[in-house]
């Protein structure tokens, strides 16, 4: 019985441990995607402004004249992004497991509570107490998932959209031969 005490006495605490570790392990994560996709977006939008004035109207003239990026320069990004995109998928695959830690929490706070001879008190106090695991582990299921869904993963698909734009634009260029020295 010494296994059931034990997860029926920490499971709970153990499932909110686990929870507040998953999650700020899932902000720092998305954190480093933001980083990721804000330097992709830039270097694909690279301008630079030179001015010059008019001989004939004085004037100040204004041109956008794009930067160059190297194939490496895209490579290296791109490296860097798909690892940080690898700690998501791995991160974000323990989600699903929460929900299951507070079944395992319920199954065994009810087999160390339940016996044929306790009473209703003590069936009331097991059944609160094993119920509390299956709720934390849900609770912390629908929050981990929330934030995965409207943070990392949206991130993620934003900068792939990019990095596809980004292969077709070289995928068409070699195919009309139009890449130059």
């Amino acid at each position: 019985m010494g296994i059931y005490h034990f997860l029926s006495d920490y499971m709970n605490v153990g499932i909110v441990i686990a929870g507040i570790v998953l999650i700020l392990l899932l902000v720092g994560n998305h954190i480093s995607l933001i980083n990721h996709h804000k330097q992709i977006h830039t270097i694909m939008n690279w301008k630079n402004r030179t001015s010059s004035l008019s001989k004939k109207t004085h004037e100040v003239v204004e041109d956008d004249q794009e930067l160059r990026a190297t194939p490496d320069d895209i490579r290296e990004l791109e490296t860097a992004f798909n690892k940080s995109c690898s700690w998501h998928e791995a991160l974000a695959q323990l989600i699903p497991l929460f929900p299951l830690f507070g079944i395992l929490g319920t199954v065994a706070g009810l087999i160390l509570k339940l016996s044929p001879d306790s009473g209703s008190s003590v069936l009331y106090e097991s059944m609160n107490l094993a119920l509390k695991s299956t709720f934390l582990g849900l609770v912390f299921a629908i929050i981990l998932k929330f934030y995965d869904a409207l943070g990392p993963s949206r991130t993620i698909n934003e900068t792939e959209i990019i990095l596809g734009d980004y292969d077709k634009k070289v995928s068409t260029a070699a195919m009309f031969d139009k890449i130059t020295d």
